[in-house]
């Protein structure tokens, strides 16, 4: 599947790059973006509710052609849940909850469905999607209480107590759509679904909790899978590009008035 995909990718790109030099009609060199949205966890906590929080971003992009793009984002959002907002009897017994600060950085491949030029009189609008590769790093530990992984204070994490966990990959895939709004001025649209290698991002695996006080009956979480977030966004980007050619933006020449020609004559 993994050499499917790679295989499709070289070839959009090379054929795009071979027609680029009888069809295109600007230089699009680049651009960059800052995004404003919304951020919710998917996990063991809760796994019926949605809980949102706010999520903060940006990207820069090298555009290969006007189809393709190589991007680079970095993210900051707030995940958390509580099982008190479940439906679930399981969820409300165990009632844990968490809440935590992170930051994610990835590199994704981008394509345009459409012929997209900022600043041209037509091609002014395309749906994109993309996917890729990150890593997400938990800022900070607000809250995190009932759950089956021990946490670490700053003491311990100073004094070496705690031994580096293991890589917090996430695997972005990303749907949205893009506006040009004024020149080289765009508005875009976007929802991004993140896969991830770990299931601790709630503190709760799929090993039974120990019998503590904290946890009197040894809860787990599901075993279905790692945990995943997913956020919806709203952001302005400007395009670093030249047009040649009939798209060429042109403002409007002001008509002349009927008054004025009569009195020009």
């Amino acid at each position: 599947m993994f050499k499917n995909v790679l295989f499709l990718f070289v070839f959009l790109c090379c054929s795009h790059c071979a027609m680029a030099q009888h069809t295109e009609l600007s230089e699009n060199k680049g651009e960059v973006g800052l995004l404003m949205g919304l951020a919710s966890y998917q996990g063991d906590i809760a796994p019926d509710v949605q809980v949102y929080y706010r999520n903060y971003g940006a990207f820069v992009k090298k555009q290969l052609n006007n189809y393709v793009g190589v991007r680079f984002n970095v993210e900051m959002q707030k995940l958390a849940s509580h099982d008190m907002l479940s439906a679930n009897p399981y969820a409300l017994l165990r009632n844990a909850n968490f809440q935590i600060n992170t930051i994610e950085a990835s590199a994704m491949g981008e394509f345009y469905f459409l012929n997209y030029i900022s600043g041209s009189r037509n091609k002014k609008f395309t749906p994109y999607v993309g996917f890729g590769v990150g890593y997400l790093h938990i800022l900070d530990t607000i809250r995190n209480n009932n759950t089956s992984v021990v946490t670490y204070s700053t003491a311990d994490l100073l004094s070496g107590k705690q031994k580096q966990s293991a890589l917090n990959l996430t695997f972005p895939l990303n749907l949205g759509f893009k506006f040009n709004v004024y020149r080289r001025f765009n508005i875009l649209g976007e929802a991004t679904y993140r896969y991830t290698t770990t299931d601790k991002l709630d503190f709760i695996d799929s090993n039974p909790t120990p019998i503590t006080t904290a946890a009197p009956l040894g809860y787990q979480g599901s075993t279905s899978g790692n945990d995943r977030f997913f956020s919806a966004k709203l952001g302005i980007s400007y395009s670093f590009n030249n047009i040649y050619g009939i798209s060429e933006y042109k403002p409007k020449k002001k008509s002349i008035g009927l008054f004025n020609r009569f009195k020009r004559k």
